[in-house]
């Protein structure tokens, strides 16, 4: 069997174009999203299917080289969920986090979005 899996990645320029500064759809789609999370129809990390994520946090005085030292705002974290409704989508946040990136012109949080297909895995975007 040759079976493909392709994905789709969008650059923050990619994703304005294909509409994420669009308001009035933007409120449309949360409104269902928040009707679907209402109903229950969703499930995140931990055994409680309700965890925010799994974070990652570093050592006040890190025992290995290069390893980072704890800070203000300084983390990892991975943020899984599956959405039923309209969307049957599973995917994660996973993002970055550090205080000290604003003097490097970055933003505080440097975030990476991934969707999945809920039944194979397989990454769609």
């Amino acid at each position: 069997m040759d079976a493909k899996i392709d994905f789709l990645y969008l650059s923050e320029e990619d994703m304005i174009k294909a509409g994420v500064k669009d308001m009035a759809s933007c409120v449309e789609v949360m409104e269902d999203l928040l009707i679907t999370l209402y109903k229950g129809d969703y499930v995140m990390g931990g055994a409680n299917h309700n965890s925010h994520g799994c974070m990652i946090m570093f050592p006040d005085d890190p025992q290995f080289e290069g390893m980072p030292k704890n800070a203000d705002d300084r983390r990892f974290m991975a943020m899984p969920a599956y959405l039923g409704g309209r969307y049957q989508m599973a995917g994660m946040k996973w993002y970055g986090s550090n205080v000290d990136n604003k003097k490097k012109g970055l933003p505080r949080s440097i975030l990476m979005m991934m969707l999945n297909d809920k039944d194979t895995g397989a990454p769609l975007a």
